[in-house]
């Protein structure tokens, strides 16, 4: 059971990786024209960012895993097989009774509804930039400037 998302992150890479097609000449070599891919250059295959941010773009699916296989070890197999058809029935539809662009169902079958995110306190960041001025359509800029409305 993780509780932390593994690390995917490379430091280094390999010029040398197993491949089943071998050079006839050099049997250690690998025969990149019958093996068909192309060539990667070396800078798509390192990553430049910080090694933390690949456990952070997988955080909420391992702490999600992790509260399901907890769910089974306790309750049985019904408990997390019932919490993600009742997740998959509240992605799937458009109930809304609060109004807001947030679904507190969602929320709180994800056991997140006393948390307090960015989207919650600005539901609608578009709208508060057009009211304050800071919209980045040019279109809007110039049709406010020219008094075109």
């Amino acid at each position: 059971m993780n509780i932390v998302p593994p690390s995917d992150f490379r430091t280094n890479v390999s010029a040398l990786s197993a491949s089943k097609f071998t050079s006839n000449a050099v049997p250690g070599l690998p025969d990149k024209l019958r093996e068909e891919v192309a060539a990667k250059p070396m800078n798509t295959q390192m990553n430049d960012r910080h090694p933390l941010e690949s456990r952070l773009r997988n955080w909420d699916e391992t702490a999600l895993r992790r509260t399901h296989e907890q769910y089974k070890q306790i309750f049985g197999l019904a408990e997390p097989v019932k919490r993600l058809m009742e997740l998959n029935i509240v992605e799937q539809t458009d109930f809304n009774p609060i109004g807001e662009s947030s679904n507190i169902h969602r929320d709180i079958l994800l056991n997140k509804e006393c948390s307090l995110d960015w989207e919650d306190v600005f539901p609608d960041s578009e709208a508060l930039d057009s009211s304050l001025g800071f919209s980045s359509d040019v279109h809007t800029k110039i049709e406010g400037a020219l008094n075109i409305r």
